[in-house]
């Protein structure tokens, strides 16, 4: 079963358990809610508590809510099984383009290899040059043919 990476325990906060929880995934609404099953340290957790503060989730898991219980997470990854991710017909990960082919015009550029995500996501090609997905750089993203077809990013290269 496929793990996809959907935030980093960054502290905790308060006294009763509460986890600070910096999110890096595309579609944070997708998992951070109530009773949803997360991954953390190969073992399942259930969220009983969620709410968002300053960019972060605050999660309490498995109903523990006493600080000293919970300072080992800090540091920490967790992650959501693929199978349990629901997205809309129209939605796909970023992260499932890596080692997609990038082209420039009909010319092979390189492979994926890193997406950032930001406001501005970015795909990362052969560890040399950047492209962002949003704006006029990618004419079309291929994904039955893992490709993806830009225009003109003799600008983004080094």
């Amino acid at each position: 079963m496929e793990k996809v990476l959907v935030g980093k325990i960054i502290n905790t906060f308060g006294i009763k358990g509460e986890l600070k929880v910096a999110p890096d995934f595309q579609f944070p609404e997708k998992v951070f809610f109530l009773n949803n099953k997360l991954i953390l340290n190969d073992k399942e957790v259930t969220i009983t508590k969620v709410r968002f503060h300053k960019d972060n989730y605050l999660l309490e898991l498995n109903n523990i809510n006493d600080i000293n219980k919970v300072l080992k997470y800090k540091g920490l990854s967790l992650y959501v099984l693929r199978s349990n991710i629901k997205l809309d017909e129209n939605q796909v990960l970023y992260n499932d383009l890596i080692n997609f082919d990038v082209y420039d015009f009909d010319n092979y550029v390189g492979k994926v290899t890193h997406v950032y995500l930001s406001d501005n996501p970015l795909i990362k090609v052969d560890n040399k040059f950047y492209i962002p997905l949003k704006g006029d750089f990618i004419n079309n993203i291929d994904y039955k043919n893992k490709r993806i077809n830009c225009i003109d990013l003799k600008g983004l290269m080094l």
